[in-house]
Formats: structure tokens, sequence, C-alpha cells
């Protein structure tokens, strides 16, 4: 499979090297400083004990190339950029047309001094996942990926058996075996909580739930996720 993703970060990163070790062919994109992408991976890879023949597999390109390459694209943008993204991909006439699309941002805003915050007033009036949709209604969208630190998203860190759930919401009928495939791939559980795009923000809003649990009951430590368990008799 195909795998475009539009704006590499570290996010992107995690679920590309996941994928491309399955077989997939993947080109990375980065909307700022795209030189500095491949050696970027390189050190990525390495320090994982990731040899160098498979770090080269990889594709490079603009984020138009990547939208265009992918039969899957991934749109992980800094949300300070996502408006910029969108509007120089419709721009290239992008239309994502039939493509699944997986949204795996938060709403996370950047002040004056570069601290973040979530931005309530956007998380009022709409999620991301929905604008995406705007911008591109033809597309097969869903948001994943976005309901953990993007330091924990790596299948290898977590006790066996104790991997946690991938939340997902959107698509339709035809496209939700290729993402739960996707998901278990990168090595996660896929838990689908339905096909309403509309639903996207309460995933968006775990992100503040989160937070407060690190706050409050986690001293800072912010490596933590929600887990969906199951009583089996």
């Amino acid at each position: 499979m195909k795998v475009g993703i539009v704006n590499t970060g570290n996010i992107g990163l995690r679920l590309a090297f996941a994928w491309i070790r399955l077989g997939h062919e993947v080109m990375l994109s980065k909307d700022t400083h795209p030189e500095r992408l491949r050696e970027r991976v390189r050190e990525f890879g390495l320090e994982r004990g990731i040899g160098e023949d498979e770090i080269a597999r990889f594709k490079y390109g603009s984020i138009t190339g990547a939208a265009k390459f992918g039969e899957v694209v991934v749109l992980s943008a800094y949300f300070p950029r996502l408006a910029h993204i969108l509007e120089e991909l419709q721009s290239d006439g992008i239309t994502l047309s039939g493509k699944i699309v997986i949204d795996t941002m938060n709403p996370l805003n950047v002040d004056a001094t570069f601290n973040h915050y979530h931005d309530f007033r956007y998380m009022e009036r709409t999620s991301i996942t929905e604008e995406v949709q705007r911008a591109f209604p033809e597309a097969v969208l869903f948001k994943a990926f976005n309901s953990m630190p993007a330091t924990l998203l790596e299948a290898q860190k977590w006790t066996s058996g104790r991997v946690p759930p991938i939340i997902f919401v959107g698509g339709n009928t035809s496209s939700i075996d290729t993402i739960r495939k996707l998901i278990e791939g990168v090595g996660f559980k896929p838990r689908f909580a339905g096909y309403d795009l509309k639903h996207s923000g309460l995933l968006e809003r775990m992100g503040i739930l989160l937070h407060l649990l690190v706050e409050n009951e986690y001293d800072g430590n912010g490596d933590v996720v929600f887990d969906v368990m199951e009583r089996r008799a």
C-alpha cells in the first residue's frame, strides 16, 4: 500500500517506520525546512537500531507530492500551520477524492512565549477533522492516533498484553478493515467508535482530560493513556 504523510513530525515518523517495516511504500514530507527531514529520519531510525537499507526505502516529496502519492494520506500537521497547509494543498489542486485520509491532530495552539495550550475557542465551534472534511469533502476521512502522546506510539515500549487501544472514528464500511490493519500494523489495538465525524471532537477533548490526569494524578508524568477494557467470561 502507498502511504503519503503530510507533515512528518513525531507521530508521522513513528507510523512511517512501523509501516515501512511491513512492506508499505511511504512518502514523507515536511512543509517547513524539508531539507532537514532526511537527516531527522536517519537519526530516528538509527536510534532504534534500524538499518540503513531500511531507512533508504523512504520516499520524499512536497506535501502536495505526498498527498498525490498515497492511497492512504496521513494529515499530521502542526496545528498552528494547519490552515496554511490545507490552503496550499487546495491551491495545488489536491482533492483527496476517494483516498483514505487519517487525521492525527489535536488543537494545541502556541502563545507568544511558545507555550502550548488547548484552543478551547476552536474546540467549542468545530473540530480539526470537521474542518478537514469541509476542505476535502470527497475524502474518506478518519480520526485516529491522536489519543496518546507521540512518544508512546511505539508498541515495543509496552508490556506484552498491555498495549493500549487506538480509538478511531469516521470512514465508511468499505474502508474500516484497511484502518484496522494499519493500526494493528503499528502494534496497537483498533477500537472503532462509529462513522460520524461530528464525534471526532470528543477524541480531541480527550487530550484535555489526559492533561488534567497528568497534572492531578500522575505528578506531571505525561506517559499516560486511556485503556479500553473488556471483561472476558
